[in-house]
């Protein structure tokens, strides 16, 4: 008898054997027994620096507000475009979420995070890691899709699809906001997209104690930023006059935003930079044949999402293998039962 499996929870199986941390299925499927179905009651029911692994489904599993350091994974994006072999192609999908204090060390990534207010992120707390998720909500008048709250230290956000669209030229709006300013962050490998009159980046005080590494992202949009260090930065338009204390090198713009310095390129006609950039998913920011960013880095690396050693993945993919078969075969009268499992890895 050979009986050929090709289910999501298989990772989470996977997962629980070869990880020393608790982990928590989070699946809100009829008919599927996992440990909690809304992100909610999963906050509360796990423990400090526990993992939670919110399943692919086609309903949200709603926001939360975290307390206490832990990790949240979901599936990816774009799944039907960027992976072939993710037998299940439902994302992670949650609202609001809040990073108060307590929770330091938190990580999430994997998920689909869209909420219809003022914010999808409210982070009121240091040491808080945002990686590789889509991050979206539609026009709200003042939107900021992550707000950041205080003075925060050692604020991570790298390699996510951020986005507010459609957008109103009459407003303003913003994707990342510091409403003071930060200190440590790195803000690297992200695909920012708002329109002309919005920030992509903004900070809202110059301060001396201000820290930021501005990396290896392509951005649509507008920034105000103070004491950054911006490199391998392609800037597809927006309006951008470096404030005290940055310092720009290696840079991409369409027009003159950056200076003419430090191997910056101006007045850059991005049709000849990218495979096709108003594809709307990811891939289409892969660089073509002949484009003026590859080589161009501060290291000789490829300005852009994909140039680094640690790029951008097409999908927001986790790093965790993607079971996509699970094969039980057996013979009458045998008394072994082989298993195969068929994975995918990320990076």
């Amino acid at each position: 008898m050979k009986k050929q499996i090709t289910i999501l929870a298989a990772i989470t199986l996977f997962i629980a054997f070869t990880a020393n941390a608790t982990v928590w299925r989070v699946n809100n499927r009829v008919n599927v027994q996992a440990d909690f179905t809304t992100l909610s009651t999963a906050i509360s029911g796990a423990s400090a620096n526990d993992t939670l692994y919110l399943e692919g489904s086609p309903t949200s599993y709603g926001g939360g507000s975290l307390f206490k350091p832990l990790t949240i994974i979901g599936t990816g994006y774009f799944l039907n475009q960027t992976d072939s072999l993710q037998v299940y192609k439902e994302t992670s999908k949650v609202g609001l979420l809040y990073f108060n204090n307590g929770s330091q060390g938190s990580v999430i990534e994997g998920l689909t995070i869209t909420y219809s207010s003022s914010y999808c992120l409210y982070i009121t707390t240091d040491n808080i890691t945002i990686r590789k998720n889509h991050i979206t909500m539609p026009y709200i008048y003042g939107a900021k899709v992550i707000n950041i709250n205080g003075t925060r230290n050692s604020l991570i956000i790298e390699q996510n699809w951020i986005e507010q669209v459609p957008s109103n030229p009459s407003y303003t709006n913003y994707a990342i906001y510091f409403n003071t300013y930060p200190v440590n962050a790195v803000v690297r490998n992200n695909i920012i997209n708002v329109d002309t009159t919005d920030y992509a980046i903004f900070i809202n005080e110059e301060n001396l104690s201000s820290t930021m590494t501005l990396s290896s992202n392509v951005i649509k949009g507008s920034m105000q930023t103070y004491h950054s260090a911006q490199y391998n930065n392609i800037l597809i338009f927006g309006n951008y006059i470096a404030g005290t204390g940055d310092v720009t090198s290696y840079n991409l713009c369409n027009g003159t935003q950056y200076s003419n310095t430090n191997n910056n390129q101006q007045n850059v006609d991005m049709s000849t930079v990218f495979g096709d950039y108003t594809s709307g998913v990811d891939s289409g920011y892969i660089l073509k044949a002949g484009s003026p960013a590859i080589g161009a880095g501060l290291s000789g690396e490829d300005c852009g999402v994909f140039g680094t050693n640690d790029p951008y993945v097409t999908g927001g993919m986790p790093p965790i293998p993607a079971i996509f078969g699970f094969e039980i075969s057996q013979s009458i009268g045998s008394p072994t039962i082989p298993v195969t499992i068929k994975a995918k890895s990320h990076k």
